[in-house]
């Protein structure tokens, strides 16, 4: 699990002689160490490491400025670089490393290297077995929630206290799902935990779920929106607030709802559960089995003749009630003259057998079609 390299960075003890020279470490998240002497050697990084260099390859600032390119190209977190004889950075690589958003520090000749490392390692180390004790802290918070003892202690251990709110939101883009893993989810989730300081996230089968600390809905939304306004493929579902830590199973329940409905029955990759309206109460129906017979009742006959006729008289039906059962607004929507949307609206009337119009009737097409677009109503 990653660390932010501002942590370690002030971690290290004077005496070590390591200093920054860039702006800042640009939220830069370190998850191990290597040394890598050699260009020819970065290739091999997997990202996210911080850099050590001994400075013997040291050849001339045109190097350097190579070197630093190589581990920018590979996602490495940082480099820190030992000098000698009164060397240090020009003021051209500070520039250009501020400008490529890459924290450079540099050490002394004698600085040891392999006691910061160890110092580094024992961060990460502990930082990791802090991520997984609070990962399954908190999938118990969700499927034993009556168990206090499973997740409790470990909550409040690590500032998850039983007092703040508690929103869960889940996450996927399996559009980009690929055999060496997904670049885009795994970028996202770097992004999740420096705009969420208080979060805990883990990753199921190519999604993320993700448990926000005081944050309250509309700022998670907003967070949440800047992933998918510009990409299709990212779906959120975000659970509703607990105000209670023995209530994450809840919001968890509702974070999947809303994330469900994202692929099923509203056209949005967006959707917080509190906008559902009576999705709400449809989805969490736990005996879906009613669903088809309803369907079948309310609309089985001109699903069947439209089957057999080859006709569209259920879309024109729902786009009726879309449009608040107005002749006007329907045959615009429709591009359909209104007296041939009346010929065809009498006709479905006669197919159905009944008045689509009475108050009943109505309620019983609409959450009729809402089954439908949940994709559990067909028979």
């Amino acid at each position: 699990m990653a660390v932010e390299l501002m942590r370690l960075y002030v971690e290290l003890p004077e005496k070590y002689n390591v200093k920054l020279h860039t702006n800042s470490c640009f939220d830069k998240t370190i998850v191990w160490m290597h040394m890598v002497e050699e260009i020819d050697f970065i290739q091999l990084l997997h990202g996210d490491e911080l850099v050590f260099n001994s400075g013997l390859s040291y050849q001339s600032e045109k190097w350097l400025k190579t070197y630093i390119t190589e581990l920018n190209k590979v996602h490495a977190g940082g480099l820190i670089i030992s000098f000698r004889d009164n060397r240090m950075f020009s003021q051209d690589i500070i520039d250009y490393c501020n400008a490529i958003r890459f924290p450079i520090f540099s050490a002394s000749w004698d600085t040891p290297y392999i006691d910061i490392m160890r110092l580094f390692a024992e961060i990460l180390l502990k930082n990791e077995q802090r991520e997984t004790n609070l990962i399954t802290a908190f999938k118990n918070a969700i499927f034993y929630p009556q168990n206090e003892e499973l997740y409790l202690s470990h909550f409040e251990r690590n500032g998850f206290f039983r007092n703040m709110s508690y929103a869960v939101i889940m996450l996927s883009c399996h559009a980009y799902d690929s055999d060496t893993g997904n670049e885009k989810l795994t970028k996202i989730e770097k992004s999740l935990r420096y705009i969420f300081k208080n979060v805990i996230v883990y990753e199921e089968k190519g999604r993320l779920t993700i448990l926000t600390a005081s944050y309250p809905i509309p700022q998670i939304e907003k967070e949440c929106q800047k992933f998918c306004q510009d990409d299709p493929n990212v779906y959120i579902g975000i659970g509703t607030l607990a105000s209670r830590i023995t209530d994450i199973h809840r919001s968890y329940e509702n974070a999947y709802t809303a994330y469900d409905l994202t692929k099923t029955a509203i056209p949005k990759n967006l959707l917080s559960y509190d906008e559902l309206g009576i999705y709400k109460l449809l989805a969490d129906v736990k005996e879906k089995s009613i669903y088809p017979a309803f369907v079948q009742e309310t609309l089985g006959k001109l699903m069947e003749y439209d089957k057999e006729q080859e006709t569209n008289y259920m879309e024109i039906l729902e786009a009726y009630f879309e449009n608040e059962c107005s002749i006007i607004h329907t045959s615009q929507a429709l591009y359909c003259h209104k007296n041939t949307l009346t010929y065809k609206l009498n006709k479905i009337k006669e197919v159905l057998g009944y008045d689509i119009l009475s108050n009943e009737n109505r309620t019983k097409i609409m959450v009729a079609i809402y089954i439908l677009r949940l994709g559990t109503g067909f028979f």
